[in-house]
């Protein structure tokens, strides 16, 4: 391709009117089909803006992967800031996906380096929080802190947050928690002590196909020009969402079939688009997980996912895909880690939901036991083509 016909690509026309609106940071301006959870967040979170003490609320929206949780909650935090304005309440709204802060102690540093432009370098997390805390009470703020993805954090990490009006006294927290978590994840860290910290508990359902059709239509009308997807496909990607239970899953199909559309300079999607892009969407697997993976992470996964290829059985095991690891750093000339970290690499994917792992006893008793891994949600050979493309992005420049 020459420079003019570089250029010319920039000329043509695109099937998009805002493709941002698909993003999955995107706040909408309407919120369909999610009233009772919205109603129930401004019952516990109003007190903020109406009593003199501003007391510390600490609420939790629990569901499935696709069913708005995290929608939801930015939609709230974006429009209960706007009330705040109004009512001369200086809120701040602070979101953090645990996806790339994995830890009280870095959300703790990245709150203090934005407020007190500190660095954090020698207090303790309880210091750090102390010096926020002072700093909201002389501005005379008020901060909601939105954790998403919490189970990633230790039951003891999100007990402290739960507890920072217990810690500091409540004349002093001038700080509530939004948590968001999946059902299941959040069972694995719950506890009676955690429990007892919650004013609410959030549950939401998955889309059904009436809701799935309005909130698509309407993300459809913003994001794409007019014609480009018809009422007949809308239809179609609304039954692939309520058939995965995953309204995630249907937004990517737009956003798939459109970029589709303007690399192949068609005017519209049809029906064998969509069914391509569904294709290439994996409902429960999420790739901006993918995107907060340490190096040595990705370099794990993708030694999991060759030991599976090469095996082709479903399952792999760990001394194999630390042999794949071993092979995988030599050839992009990076320094391998030892088995035990790459172990805990294993694990910390497992904690993800990219892999599932499991330790199994070998019929020979001699041997003992060994851990055997397996993918979750997508095929080893498309795993493979993501994690590589991104490798040579990373270590091939």
């Amino acid at each position: 391709m020459d420079e003019e016909a570089f250029r010319k690509q920039f000329t043509k026309k695109s099937v998009f009117k805002k493709l941002g609106s698909l993003d999955k940071s995107w706040v909408p301006d309407k919120l369909y089909c999610r009233d009772d959870a919205l109603n129930t967040l401004i019952v516990n979170y109003r007190r903020i803006l109406e009593e003199k003490e501003q007391p510390s609320i600490n609420c939790l929206i629990l569901g499935k992967g696709g069913v708005g949780k995290t929608c939801t909650s930015r939609y709230f935090g974006k429009n209960f800031k706007t009330v705040a304005t109004e009512k001369d309440v200086n809120l701040f709204i602070e979101y953090f996906d645990c996806i790339n802060f994995r830890s009280k102690s870095k959300i703790i540093r990245e709150l203090l380096a934005k407020y007190t432009h500190g660095s954090g370098r020698g207090y303790s997390d309880d210091e750090a929080l102390k010096l926020i805390l002072t700093k909201l009470i002389r501005d005379n703020g008020y901060m909601l802190l939105i954790i998403d993805e919490v189970h990633l954090l230790k039951p003891d990490d999100v007990l402290a947050f739960l507890n920072i009006a217990e810690t500091f006294g409540h004349q002093n927290a001038k700080l509530s928690i939004l948590l968001i978590c999946r059902g299941a994840d959040w069972m694995r860290i719950e506890n009676e002590r955690i429990l007892s910290r919650l004013n609410e508990k959030i549950p939401l359902e998955p889309y059904n196909f009436e809701e799935s059709m309005q909130i698509l239509t309407y993300r459809s009308e913003i994001a794409l020009r007019e014609y480009v997807l018809d009422e007949e496909l809308l239809t179609m990607i609304a039954q692939i969402v309520v058939e995965n239970k995953n309204m995630r899953h249907g937004i990517e199909i737009i956003r798939k079939s459109g970029l589709y559309c303007d690399k192949e300079g068609l005017d519209f999607i049809t029906a064998d688009i969509v069914r391509a892009a569904s294709d290439d969407v994996y409902p429960t697997f999420r790739a901006e997980i993918i995107d907060g993976l340490k190096d040595q992470e990705l370099l794990a996964l993708l030694g999991i996912v060759r030991s599976l290829m090469n095996s082709g059985t479903p399952f792999a095991l760990v001394d194999d895909a630390f042999e794949e690891y071993q092979s995988i750093c030599e050839s992009y000339s990076i320094e391998p880690h030892v088995k035990m970290s790459f172990r805990k690499y294993v694990r910390q994917l497992a904690q993800l939901k990219i892999i599932a792992s499991k330790t199994v006893r070998i019929e020979d008793a001699t041997r003992g036991r060994h851990l055997e891994i397996t993918l979750l949600d997508i095929p080893a050979g498309k795993l493979a083509e993501l994690l590589e493309d991104i490798f040579e992005r990373k270590f091939l420049k």
